[in-house]
């Protein structure tokens, strides 16, 4: 007797499990995330500038001055950009 088995019931197992893996891997990437994030609070905290940041992690200055910024750290020097008055007042 052959093992016969339903294509539908072996396709949706298949689908389950690379559904699972996919969430698993999902997680695993957030506190890989997380876990950077607060190893960038903490190189800021030590007074490790953005640049040097930049040179060791994936992220670029933005979005590291993001994870500054919700981590509620003052920048590291005052802004140079200032703004420029318009003709209505500003």
């Amino acid at each position: 007797m052959t093992d016969e088995r339903d294509p539908k019931v072996e396709a949706l197992a298949e689908l389950r499990q690379a559904a699972d893996e996919f969430t698993a891997g999902r997680d695993e990437q957030e506190r890989r995330r997380e876990r950077l994030a607060a190893a960038i609070v903490k190189a800021l905290q030590v007074d490790i500038g953005p640049s040097a940041i930049e040179r060791e992690v994936p992220y670029d200055r933005q979005h590291i001055d993001r994870i500054r910024k919700a981590a509620g750290i003052p920048p590291k020097r005052r802004a140079t950009v200032q703004r420029i008055p318009t003709d209505q007042g500003d």
